[in-house]
C-alpha cells in the first residue's frame, strides 16, 4: 500500500515542480530523504506514475517531480511506496 497525502504542486527549480511533505507524514512513517517510486493525481484526472526525489528542508521533506508533470499551484494527491527507497548519492 502507497503512502498517500494532498499536496499544492510549486516551483522547485528551473526545470521542475515539487512539493513539500507535511511533518505529520514525515514523522508517522518515518519517510528518509532518497528517491522513491509513486506518483501523483492531479485535480483535473490526469495521473502519473514516476520517480520521486526527497531531499531535506527546514523541519521537512521536499519532494521534486520530473519535467512535465503537473502545472505550478494545482492540487495533487502524491502517493509514495516507501519500500522502494533509494539512497542519495553522495557528493
Amino acid at each position: 500500500m502507497p503512502i498517500r497525502f494532498i499536496s499544492r504542486l510549486s516551483d522547485y527549480d528551473k526545470k521542475h515542480l515539487g512539493f513539500i511533505v507535511p511533518k505529520y507524514v514525515m514523522n508517522f512513517y518515518q519517510l528518509k530523504p532518497g528517491r522513491y517510486k509513486g506518483g501523483v493525481s492531479l485535480s483535473h484526472g490526469d495521473v502519473t506514475s514516476c520517480g520521486i526525489s526527497l531531499t531535506k528542508f527546514r523541519h521537512t521533506l521536499r519532494g521534486r517531480l520530473p519535467p512535465n508533470v503537473g502545472k505550478k499551484g494545482a492540487i495533487s494527491e502524491v502517493w509514495i511506496y516507501r519500500d522502494t527507497w533509494i539512497a542519495p548519492k553522495e557528493k
